[in-house]
């Protein structure tokens, strides 16, 4: 399992969450997370077509499970095949549809998941699946297994500020799920595959702040080198936009929470509150409290 999830997720192994009901929205959104370890592997067993309803389940209505492996090993099976999914790989299943999943005899499988009814989602989630299959790979600083455990978190600990802050944030995997597919049917250009690979280092540990020498390291570049070639790439310089990255990462904490400033800084690698407003201030225009305000 990743270090850095298992820290974020320990806390919340065994726990389920539901979005309050009835919602605010103009569309009817039902939403429930979890994270959990299975070791029965009779019992442990799903079917799309047969399923009744149960916690991840909203009664009467199409919904999807999205579901994210930890640890351990899961099965994935629908018209493609059987799919041993491994740490790092997920499945959207849509209810209902003709897929099982489960767990393989003897194993044990870890995971994060979260079940949604949003038509309009699932719709989306539909096409998705229909060209581009069920079974999707994140690694864990991948921008979309971010989205998705931000979900999960979210609802656990009931920070979301409201239906509409939980939304989005169901939109942003959404929007992570489908930029993933594309860019494996359309290889990124080099601008783009040295950002995400910049962004996956960053991201692995966002409340630290690496040097330029340490990213470089990682790439297998001189510092040199590398500080040339990103800026040769992305017209920036990588420290400029490392700060960027942070302070997208901050602004979309400030949207769907509640946590104090001071918080929000350090989780982001800003340090403090007052450099985050420092800079929230120069690229937005406005403060961080102003824009949480909003």
């Amino acid at each position: 399992m990743d270090v850095s999830l298992q820290r974020r997720l320990a806390p919340l192994m065994g726990t389920t969450a539901y979005s309050p009901r009835p919602g605010v929205l103009p569309v009817p959104m039902l939403v429930s997370a979890g994270v959990e370890t299975q070791t029965d592997d009779i019992r442990y067993q799903w079917h799309g077509m047969r399923r009744a309803w149960d916690e991840k389940c909203p009664r009467g209505t199409d919904y999807a499970v999205i579901q994210y492996t930890l640890d351990g090993e899961g099965l994935y099976q629908d018209a493609a095949g059987e799919r041993r999914l491994a740490p790092g790989q997920g499945f959207i299943a849509l209810v209902p549809s003709e897929h099982r999943y489960g767990l393989p005899a003897g194993r044990f499988w870890a995971f994060c998941w979260f079940a949604v009814a949003h038509p309009q989602l699932i719709e989306r989630l539909r096409l998705l699946v229909r060209h581009h299959g069920a079974v999707f790979t994140s690694a864990p600083a991948a921008a979309l297994t971010q989205r998705l455990v931000e979900v999960v978190e979210g609802l656990a600990r009931q920070s979301f500020r409201d239906d509409f802050a939980l939304e989005a944030a169901l939109w942003d995997v959404l929007h992570e799920l489908e930029r993933a597919a594309d860019r494996q049917a359309h290889p990124p250009e080099p601008k783009h595959d040295l950002l995400d690979r910049v962004r996956a280092i960053i991201l692995e540990d966002l409340a630290t702040e690496p040097s330029t020498a340490a990213i470089a390291a990682r790439l297998g570049w001189h510092r040199v080198h590398f500080a040339q070639r990103f800026r040769e790439v992305t017209g920036f310089t990588p420290g400029a936009w490392i700060t960027s990255l942070r302070l997208e990462e901050a602004r979309r904490r400030l949207t769907g929470g509640t946590e104090p400033l001071d918080d929000v800084a350090r989780a982001v690698g800003l340090g403090s509150s007052s450099r985050l407003c420092r800079l929230f201030r120069r690229t937005y225009g406005s403060t961080p409290g102003q824009f949480r305000g909003h």
